[in-house]
């Protein structure tokens, strides 16, 4: 049995309330991005490259949105954990966001597993802070922030920091209200009408409704954490002398603290404070495809170009098209279009990445087609993901849809990957279960 948490509340020192005369709690603030995932249920997109380097929206990498929110936010100490083939991920850091560290205290950094621990890997989310906390502590930060590196949102982290402090939290989990049938997917809490959170449970098989909330709703955890930084230090090294312990954050260190601290749970809204805000998990083939179909509605999605909340690009930012291609006479309609692409097909409803070559007479539609990709001439292809290097043959045809009877929201996407002229294409696609 596990050691109840001591939690010296006498000796926190964090301001109740922050004001303006105040210094900044970014500033006394970490933040660490989880990107060491394996991206198993991304696969086989993921065979060669880590989740969070994963190519999206045309131009970016799936972790650019939680550096950018970071940036955002104020945030500029922010270490990014890596492990799984990190190498496109450390060469995409160094590329693009190297340039945030303006003053010498300033960095968007990777650390990696071996580097803590030679051949030895993260065993788990709360074991990956564990092992980095000789990068933390020496910082002598108050509060760590610990983000997810492949979810799609924007989020100014600052209010959730400020209703930390105010309530004098161990720990404070950012949520969303998400339908009862999603609730297997994510760990679920339920909250006191003042954010109180009194129980977490990952991935539950029968979660409680949100009480007096939308009826058919629970409340899930997006993988966002803030912590008072040394009862976080505290919680990790008994949950690292736990020989029965997963080492992972739902699983273990978050039920202790909810039992033995004060716990508080942190809504993520819409700018109204009232509409859900738009956040995305794209750890499935799934979610990755239908997420990209969303960036095509700015208004259902996060828009890639607002300047007041810049998203860093490497090279050209892509173009979202929405205009009907026939009456522009472009080869492309409602798609998102990175530059360096060749198009001599038409593409409609899909995203094109830099490098990719649509040849003459070729059909694109509800497609994402990722860096280098080429699809011969005369084809078809709907729902689909053409990984990057793939070659699609002339004249090959999918397209499950061709009858009229399913519909785009029921499709389950098909992934392309390698040389397609080599085999027959059914033992190259993979279907989502």
């Amino acid at each position: 049995m596990m050691p109840t948490i001591e939690l010296a509340r006498s000796r926190w020192e964090m301001p109740r309330r922050h004001t303006a005369a105040a210094k900044p709690l970014v500033d006394d603030t970490v933040a660490v991005v989880l990107a060491g995932g394996r991206g198993t249920r991304l696969e086989p997109l993921t065979r060669e490259i880590c989740k969070p380097a994963l190519p999206f929206a045309a131009g970016y990498r799936s972790i650019d949105f939680s550096l950018s929110n970071c940036v955002n936010s104020g945030l500029r100490r922010v270490g990014v954990a890596t492990q799984h083939k990190p190498e496109a991920l450390l060469e995409h850091l160094a590329r693009v966001w190297s340039n945030v560290a303006t003053e010498p205290q300033h960095f968007i950094a990777p650390w990696r597993a071996e580097t803590r621990a030679p051949g030895i890997g993260y065993r788990g989310t709360a074991d990956a802070i564990y092992r980095n906390l000789p990068n933390i502590e020496p910082l002598h930060p108050k509060l760590v922030l610990v983000l997810a590196g492949d979810h799609v949102y924007r989020m100014d982290y600052r209010p959730m920091l400020e209703q930390h402090c105010e309530r004098g939290a161990a720990v404070t989990i950012g949520c969303l209200e998400v339908p009862i049938e999603e609730a297997a997917q994510f760990g679920v809490l339920t909250a006191a009408a003042d954010g109180r959170i009194d129980r977490f449970i990952e991935k539950p098989k029968t979660p409680a409704e949100i009480p007096g909330g939308d009826r058919g709703c629970v409340l899930a955890s997006m993988g966002i954490y803030v912590f008072d930084a040394a009862i976080l230090s505290r919680a990790l090294r008994l949950d690292a002398l736990s020989a029965t312990s997963r080492h992972d954050f739902g699983c273990d260190v978050l039920p202790r603290l909810i039992r033995d601290a004060d716990a508080f749970a942190w809504t993520f809204r819409a700018a109204d404070g009232v509409r859900p805000a738009y956040w995305r998990d794209i750890g499935t083939v799934e979610a990755y495809w239908r997420a990209h179909l969303e960036l095509l509605d700015p208004a259902r999605s996060v828009r890639l170009d607002d300047p007041a909340w810049p998203l860093p690009v490497a090279g050209i930012a892509p173009r979202l098209i929405v205009s009907d291609a026939a009456k522009r006479r472009e080869p492309a309609s409602n798609s998102l279009i990175a530059g360096g692409c060749t198009i001599d097909g038409t593409v409609e409803r899909s995203v094109v990445f830099e490098g990719a070559e649509i040849r003459r007479g070729s059909e694109i539609i509800d497609g994402v087609i990722l860096p280098g990709a080429m699809i011969g001439a005369g084809c078809r292809l709907r729902g689909v993901i053409v990984d990057s290097g793939c070659r699609v043959p002339e004249g090959t045809v999918i397209d499950r849809s061709a009858d009229g009877k399913v519909p785009t929201e029921l499709m389950k996407p098909l992934v392309l990957t390698g040389d397609v002229a080599d085999q027959p294409v059914g033992d190259l696609a993979y279907a989502v279960a």
